[in-house]
């Protein structure tokens, strides 16, 4: 893992200089702890969109249903927070910039 890789440099970089580097150890997975409920709360949800028919035939995703995520968060037995919401809604931007990039 590239990351791992790049971690393992600097800590022997910072060692030749005679420092010890205490940096946290990189996820197996590439999702750190903090951000595991969010990420869980959102597989659970992410059919959930709301879409938009647009001109030619395309269309254009807005976002998700928040009613249909309420449910489906129920549904599946999860409790969100609010820093997991606002963590959903920081994956939620990503995917809507992503969905409706044409090339």
């Amino acid at each position: 893992d590239r990351r791992k890789a790049e971690q393992d440099r600097a800590i022997r970089d910072a060692a030749a200089m005679g420092l010890t580097l205490d940096l946290p150890e990189v996820p197996e997975f590439g999702l750190w702890p903090e951000h595991e409920a969010a990420w869980t709360a959102w597989g659970a949800v992410a059919a959930q969109w709301r879409g938009v028919a647009g001109g030619g035939g395309g269309a254009a995703w807005i976002g998700l249903d928040f009613t249909a995520v309420r449910h489906g968060l129920d549904l599946a037995g999860l409790t969100v927070t609010p820093e997991d919401w606002a963590g959903m809604r920081l994956i939620e931007a990503g995917a809507i910039e992503e969905l409706n990039r044409h090339e």
